[in-house]
């Protein structure tokens, strides 16, 4: 009987053991399984762009929203009753009230039958300009490089307002100075920008894209300035200064769409 009862209390210890080692098997498989999709998610998560939260989200779109401001040159320039010259016309005379010549007593014709469309253009510019900066500032590396590219690209907006409130043939003066904030203010914003991008690994093409963009805007602006166009005309220069702004603003904007880095966006 006592070998017998040995007999059974080996096998049975035995079963447990085997039930056990049985558990443990599983436990491990299970465990590695999770393992598997845990490291699956996360390689399938890093490859995927990340929604950007939604004070950028609202930022980036109204920079991209900015595109209006093309289309409605565009736009406005088949109401002419000639041919609008992107060399010879300024940006501005698409906005100018009156029909003939300007200046006064020059040869220079103007006439822009939807000048509203265009002032009203010029003022939704400035509106995006300033909501972007405030709303995306929190895709800067914080501190104040951010605080004054934010700042300086605020009064530019403020300048393109005051561009379209005060056509060049109504209040010259104030329209001047409005557009001397817009083409000072937004292009050296971009080069700050681009300066506070260089403080984080991130957005690199973004980064260079900011600085040539201020870079050659700058440029152009003080080319203008002393009437040294190039030979693309008064109108030519005048683009290449303002331009490379609304751009920057709708490449910015796309590029902060698009999605981000996990740390990119402290505030």
């Amino acid at each position: 009987m006592g070998v017998e009862r040995a007999g059974a209390g080996a096998l049975t210890a035995g079963r447990r053991n085997s039930v056990t080692a049985h558990w443990i098997r599983c436990a491990a498989s299970q465990r590695i399984v999770i393992g598997s999709r845990t490291r699956l998610t996360l390689f399938l998560q890093s490859r995927m762009p990340q929604a950007s939260p939604p004070p950028l989200r609202t930022g980036a779109i109204a920079w991209v929203l900015a595109a209006q401001f093309f289309i409605t040159q565009v736009v406005v320039a088949t109401a002419w009753p000639r041919q609008f010259s992107l060399k010879d016309d300024y940006i501005s005379d698409l906005g100018n009230t009156f029909c003939g010549a300007y200046p006064s007593g020059s040869g220079h014709l103007v006439c822009s039958p939807w000048h509203v469309a265009m002032n009203v253009s010029f003022m939704v510019l400035g509106v995006t300009m300033i909501i972007g900066a405030f709303r995306t500032r929190g895709a800067f590396p914080a501190g104040w490089v951010r605080e004054l590219a934010v700042l300086l690209f605020t009064l530019a907006g403020l300048g393109v307002i005051v561009v379209g409130i005060y056509p060049e043939n109504t209040d010259n003066a104030r329209h001047v100075l409005g557009a001397g904030l817009n083409f000072v203010g937004g292009n050296i914003a971009m080069i700050v920008f681009g300066l506070a991008l260089a403080q984080r690994a991130t957005h690199r093409g973004l980064m260079w894209f900011s600085v040539v963009a201020g870079v050659l805007g700058m440029t152009a602006t003080a080319l203008f300035t002393f009437g040294h166009f190039l030979g693309i005309g008064l109108g030519g220069m005048e683009r290449v200064a303002a331009y490379p702004m609304t751009v920057w603003q709708i490449v910015a904007g796309a590029v902060f769409l698009r999605g981000r880095q996990p740390d990119d966006f402290g505030m």
